[in-house]
């Protein structure tokens, strides 16, 4: 029912970080907000990618995601996704029978997490990334520092995240040391 709808095919297809996805119910509409126009740019009548990015010197990025979706098939997409978003639910729940608090409700790939003070969740935060076993980043929500978690390889396993759990454990206590 949406007129428009993005998603970042960094965080689900493993496509490069620059590769996001614009669908638009009105061709026009897209078209217009990516006009860009010029005596020296030739128009054609096929499908011409400048059209449908804003940088116009990259319009290749799209075979990137092309190949993405080539290889994996509707099925191979829908799968992903899926396990992705299955293994931030094992992620969120894992954290929180460990004591941590989870600011959202994970429904994606996505997890939103706090010590039970913002000094234990920075330390935590540089802990984590100074262990080597995953990495996070640090944000800001509600005013208060949070880790923001992205489930977002491929390769990621239940077991990988039962060890980023415990990595978290270990940042944790290395904080109260």
């Amino acid at each position: 029912m949406a007129d428009s709808w993005t998603v970042d095919a960094h965080k689900t297809l493993n496509a490069p970080y620059d590769c996001g996805i614009v669908l638009c119910r009105e061709r026009s509409a897209l078209l217009a907000a990516m006009q860009i126009s010029g005596a020296y740019i030739p128009s054609t009548v096929e499908r011409d990618g400048m059209h449908y990015t804003p940088e116009m010197s990259r319009r290749a990025r799209a075979v990137d995601l092309w190949a993405a979706l080539k290889s994996l098939g509707r099925e191979g997409v829908e799968d992903l996704v899926d396990r992705l978003c299955s293994l931030a639910l094992r992620f969120a729940q894992g954290l929180k029978v460990e004591g941590f608090e989870i600011l959202n409700e994970v429904v994606f790939n996505q997890v939103l997490v706090r010590c039970e003070t913002p000094d234990q969740t920075l330390r935590t935060l540089t802990n984590i990334q100074q262990s080597g076993d995953c990495w996070c980043g640090g944000t800001t929500w509600m005013g208060k520092p949070a880790i923001r978690i992205s489930v977002c390889s491929w390769a990621t396993t239940e077991n990988d995240i039962d060890r980023s759990v415990e990595a978290f454990v270990q940042g944790r206590t290395l904080t109260n040391m």
